[in-house]
């Protein structure tokens, strides 16, 4: 849990809690996946959902020590190679629609925008923000 509350900043309320990371891995074709900086230091992690011909990427996670040394782009790339050799034809994911450098790294990994929702995440002070979803056609 440390990497997650190091990884998200507070003010956006996207950190997730200890419950609903463990139950979100408990549910049928949830996995994660994790890059280690030594056998006991996480790196990174992401965690996914598949679903018939669809796996969401629900969660990513970079250490802010580790940003910008492309870990971020070998778990987007890690999760559709995954996602491909679990039988999906589509990876999606969400995220904050202010979040630039994040959606950044999703366009330049083939991800395209496909909707957005309205006042989605609220951030510590209770501020709103929508949030984009996006797409990423996977091929054989």
């Amino acid at each position: 849990m440390a990497i997650m509350h190091a990884s998200f900043d507070p003010q956006y309320g996207e950190a997730w809690s200890a419950l609903q990371l463990s139950g979100s891995l408990a549910l049928v074709g949830s996995y994660a996946r994790k890059i280690m900086t030594s056998a006991s230091d996480v790196a990174g992690f992401t965690l996914c959902r598949a679903a018939g011909p669809e796996v969401e990427l629900l969660l990513i996670a970079v250490s802010p020590q580790q940003q910008g040394l492309g870990l971020g782009r070998m778990l987007v790339t890690a999760a559709a190679d995954d996602a491909r050799r679990r039988g999906a034809s589509e990876l999606f994911l969400e995220v904050r629609e202010n979040n630039l450098a994040a959606r950044a790294l999703y366009q330049t990994t083939g991800f395209v925008d496909v909707g957005r929702r309205a006042d989605y995440y609220t951030g510590a002070n209770g501020t709103r923000f929508a949030a984009i979803t996006m797409r990423r056609l996977l091929s054989g």
